[in-house]
């Protein structure tokens, strides 16, 4: 996970000892507006996003052969699965890095679009954009709102995973977008979920904090997107699970009314 939500776990622990401190002078109160605003970073540097690439009809193939306009109408996910596996647009493709496309439902106008944060060593041993019990929990969480991971299509912001040492880069993170903005085309989803702070950021073009951006829905490219926590961070820092579970019945209330 990024360095600032290991940042935010810290936060959050400092915040739990002060209020049980203040319960043991029996002190109480409720959660104000300014005691939500007081658990937002404050002060924090806006850490540069990457530069967002304008949306292409359809990434380079192999060769440097681009595909035309009557090519990229014709284009399915197959051949986006397919020309992403001979991608060397970043250190990770030409590295040979396995490709962690998505998996789920590929039905055009699919309810929902789950973006998770950069897969780690075990996603990409198991190929797939999430793994073990981050995944289990994400599977009890699309079941309270009544959806499987077979009625929703899960991918993730970069499509390779890095090297067990190090996080994604700005420049890989960016080189896979095009790939992943053609994907939000194909599916035509009717609602985004980003899982993880730098999925959310990159998405909506900010810097702002997860935790400001995430408990309502956003405009992305003409598709309500609805930032939320990474079910891992949720396994680490349990307290974010109410939010979390907010965010899910937004969603829900939505896709309902979409209906």
């Amino acid at each position: 996970m990024p360095d600032d939500l290991s940042s935010l776990t810290g936060l959050l622990q400092a915040t739990r000892n002060l209020v049980a401190f203040h319960r043991q002078c029996e002190l109480d109160y409720p959660v104000t507006r300014e005691l939500q605003n007081f658990l937002k970073p404050a002060g924090a540097k806006a850490t540069p996003q990457p530069s967002v690439p304008a949306p292409v009809s359809a990434p380079a193939r192999a060769g440097g052969q681009t595909a035309g306009p009557d090519r990229a109408g014709r284009l399915t996910l197959d051949d986006l699965r397919r020309e992403l596996a001979s991608c060397q647009q970043c250190s990770l493709g030409k590295s040979g890095q396995q490709i962690i496309f998505g998996e789920g439902s590929v039905r055009q106008g699919t309810a929902l679009l789950i973006i998770v944060d950069p897969a780690g060593p075990g996603e990409e041993e198991a190929n797939r954009p999430i793994s073990g019990a981050p995944r289990e929990l994400l599977q009890k969480m699309l079941g309270a709102i009544n959806l499987a991971l077979d009625d929703i299509h899960l991918t993730s912001i970069a499509k390779c995973a890095p090297p067990a040492e190090r996080s994604v880069t700005a420049a890989e993170t960016a080189a896979c977008l095009p790939f992943l903005l053609r994907q939000i085309e194909l599916l035509k989803p009717k609602i985004i979920c980003t899982m993880g702070q730098l999925a959310s950021q990159t998405m909506l073009k900010t810097s702002q904090s997860l935790l400001s951006l995430r408990g309502r829905f956003h405009d992305c490219q003409g598709v309500p997107l609805m930032p939320t926590f990474h079910p891992a961070l949720l396994l680490k820092t349990p307290e974010l699970k109410k939010g979390a579970w907010h965010d899910l019945q937004l969603i829900q209330q939505r896709l309902k009314s979409l209906a």
